[in-house]
């Protein structure tokens, strides 16, 4: 046996134990059926999660023995709604069984504690939000939503790099937009590369968001060809306001719990922090965020 067939052993036996330690732990209850006689062995048995899946008997037993079968995507999904797995174990189920896990639907991420909120709000006049691993900004305040217009964003969109590039307002305000947008795309890449690339769910959501970018804006993928990496760390940031004329800012990365990081736009100058009180009652001053 080569080395190559001995590793697709021990992920094939992997995948039997998983599934054997995930068919015990289900009771009749659980999916719908009579307890029946007294059973020997805690669980459910192969017959009846082959059924409930709407899978072969003999090709479930081989799966669980450890036999060289490869189910589809289609077939994995069905075993894993029959034993009841969660978005982690799905994933799982799904790489040791030689297959790319299903993206997992949109769905609103959990609710921020109420200091963390307080923590953004009390930043103000300087503009200040909150963004998750996946740059979604989950909280601002309201000198940041007259910079970003946030809350006119659909969840999707909610996100610093896709706002940064699509937002038409900001794109004018923002001095040297272009040294902005490809520093931008530079934290990206090194994000996707510190979540763990295409091995991880949060590295693949970053890639698909590298992906969508290079789509929808031209010059992100002339940027993203140069292969441009940065950390993330404090910059700084300058715009020329519609209304309130030069606005300098240090732009200042601060970590939370949970991967959540605070940004806040400290004014780097005494002008600019003589003008930001009236930010926040210039409101959206231009347009809507449709992409450019």
């Amino acid at each position: 046996m080569t080395i190559d067939q001995q590793r697709r052993q021990v992920r094939r036996d992997a995948l039997a134990d998983f599934l054997r330690s995930r068919r015990a732990r289900l009771t009749p209850a659980e999916v719908g059926m009579a307890p029946g006689v007294r059973r020997r062995t805690p669980g459910l048995r192969r017959e009846e999660i082959a059924v409930l899946a709407g899978v072969g008997v003999t090709w479930y037993t081989w799966l669980e023995q450890g036999r060289e079968i490869n189910p589809s995507p289609e077939v994995l999904g069905s075993l894993a709604r029959t034993l009841r797995l969660d978005a982690a174990e799905t994933d799982y189920l799904f790489r040791l069984a030689g297959n790319q896990p299903a993206p997992h639907p949109l769905s609103a991420p959990p609710e921020l504690s109420a200091a963390l909120v307080r923590l953004v709000q009390a930043q103000s006049p300087a503009p200040a939000f909150l963004m998750d691993a996946d740059w979604t900004v989950r909280a601002w305040n309201p000198e940041a939503e007259a910079l970003f217009d946030f809350s006119a964003w659909e969840l999707e969109d909610r996100n610093l790099a896709w706002v940064a590039f699509a937002h038409r307002p900001g794109r004018a305000r923002t001095v040297d937009w272009e040294r902005h947008g490809r520093r931008t795309l530079a934290h990206l890449r090194s994000a996707y590369a510190e979540r763990g690339g295409e091995a991880t769910a949060g590295g693949r959501r970053m890639a698909a968001l590298l992906a969508r970018l290079r789509e929808h804006f031209p010059e992100a993928a002339a940027w993203l060809d140069e292969h441009e990496v940065q950390d993330r760390k404090g910059a700084y940031k300058d715009m020329e306001h519609e209304r309130l004329g030069p606005l300098r800012f240090d732009q200042i990365v601060l970590r939370a719990p949970d991967e959540l990081q605070l940004v806040v736009l400290s004014p780097r100058d005494l002008a600019t922090a003589d003008r930001l009180p009236l930010l926040a009652a210039t409101g959206a001053a231009l347009g809507s965020p449709a992409a450019v």
